[in-house]
């Protein structure tokens, strides 16, 4: 009765039992014509709209449901009814068209992820550009990275000089990471490449025999994305996302990775060659020790962690002029260069020397006692009266040295120690020389 084979056609009563189906709606239904017809339109079509309402006839979306459970998106519409009352509805399949719908959202959903990502990526170089430490770049990676991929932790790890170490953020494997086993990050670190864990399984590949799907598991974390931070080819440090649920990762999980890990390295290595600038300016040219201001640096760096003492010791170098005005201020630079080195060898690798300006010298270290200290500036004032071969022998050099000493019991002000120490190293000098002086520690405020 229906031969159109163009789309689909029911034929229909006025109680909407089906009298009648053709072959290419049978087709998309999967079934035969016995099996459709006396059955009710609704069990087979799901309209969005009636067909018919006060203007008429239209046509509207429905769904056709399939025998074997498929459903296919559809137009349908009313081709009016017969002689005896029966009505002609028509089905046009437009499953074509609702697959292009869905990859143009699709499309629409990547391009919008992009767009974020994008500026994501924007914002992070603007926050990159402005950090002044280590640490702050570090912890801006992960506030970024944290964001970028709503992961549940992410953790920081950066080269330092004594290996890998954790910078910013909370790693969930910490606690049950195995003794002996390489630091966390360090695979990636080396490997140089992102490497993504999509189960606790998988993290095993990476790690062989160290029992790395366990550590997953204790630690609740089930998916992982890490990527080194390189910066022009150095390896600097290794960024790790970690998710407390399963977790897929599309074609641009890598890409945004590796942009958001080099951003941060970038800003790590420039705020390393910024510092090397900063303090090779601070270094005197003629003995490539320390100047004034390094000095006070490195003090609060490495001596004031604790201590039991601490002593300051002004070195004034006597006869100095005289090979300068003798011998010229090239052999004078010679001279200043190897009584450096001299000096360097008397004291300790952790304490602090530098040339204070002229012949001067400054050198700061921890001790035990005051007795220590005056032993100790004394070591230093008899290697500057050992002779020097480049010498003739009318020019003999020693060394007026002034010292002075605190215990740990406040925070010393080094400006008023050093000119303590310089008060001290004056009365050695007026005595005669060659000697040392000790300043004491009532002398001067040298506590704040």
């Amino acid at each position: 009765m229906l031969g159109l084979a163009t789309c689909g056609l029911l034929m229909v009563d006025r109680a909407s039992t089906i009298l009648d189906a053709n072959a290419q709606l049978l087709e998309w239904l999967n079934c035969e014509r016995d099996e459709v017809v006396g059955r009710q339109l609704e069990t087979l079509l799901t309209l969005r709209m009636p067909l018919t309402d006060a203007d008429g006839q239209r046509p509207t979306d429905a769904t056709l449901h399939g025998m074997s459970g498929v459903v296919r998106p559809v137009v349908v519409g009313s081709l009016g009814t017969t002689e005896c009352g029966a009505e002609r509805i028509a089905v046009y399949d437009v499953s074509t068209r609702s697959a292009f719908n869905l990859g143009f959202r699709g499309a629409e959903a990547k391009t919008e992820r992009g767009r974020q990502r994008l500026q994501i990526l924007l914002n992070a170089a603007v926050g990159f550009g402005n950090v002044r430490t280590e640490l702050d770049a570090a912890e801006l990676l992960v506030d970024v990275a944290q964001r970028a991929f709503a992961a549940s932790a992410v953790s920081v790890h950066i080269s330092g000089s004594d290996g890998l170490f954790h910078a910013a953020g909370v790693n969930p494997l910490a606690a049950h990471w195995p003794a002996g086993l390489r630091a966390a990050g360090t695979v990636t670190l080396t490997g140089g490449k992102v490497l993504i864990v999509r189960s606790p399984e998988e993290a095993d590949t990476y790690v062989p025999g160290a029992g790395m799907s366990d550590i997953y598991r204790a630690g609740g974390v089930h998916a992982a994305i890490a990527s080194p931070m390189r910066s022009h080819g150095d390896a600097v440090g290794s960024m790790i996302c970690f998710f407390d649920h399963p977790r897929e990762f599309d074609e641009e999980a890598v890409p945004l990775a590796e942009a958001l890990s080099n951003q941060a390295a970038q800003a790590i290595a420039r705020i390393r060659l910024e510092d090397t600038l900063r303090r090779a300016a601070m270094h005197d040219e003629v003995t490539g020790l320390p100047n004034r201001r390094l000095i006070e640096e490195d003090v609060t760096r490495t001596l004031l962690q604790g201590y039991s003492a601490l002593t300051v010791i002004f070195i004034d170098l006597d006869g100095f002029k005289a090979v300068n005005d003798l011998l010229g201020h090239a052999a004078g630079d010679a001279l200043l260069r190897e009584i450096g080195q001299r000096l360097r060898g008397v004291i300790r690798e952790s304490d602090v020397l530098g040339r204070f300006g002229g012949d001067e010298f400054i050198a700061v270290a921890t001790v035990d006692n005051v007795a220590d200290a005056e032993a100790l500036a004394d070591r230093i004032r008899a290697s500057i009266a050992e002779p020097y071969a480049e010498l003739p022998p009318v020019l003999s050099i020693t060394a007026s040295v002034g010292v002075v000493t605190v215990g740990n019991d406040g925070a010393p002000v080094m400006d008023q120690l050093i000119r303590a120490a310089d008060h001290a190293m004056y009365e050695a000098k007026m005595a005669g020389g060659d000697r040392v002086a000790v300043a004491p520690v009532e002398s001067a405020p040298i506590f704040q």
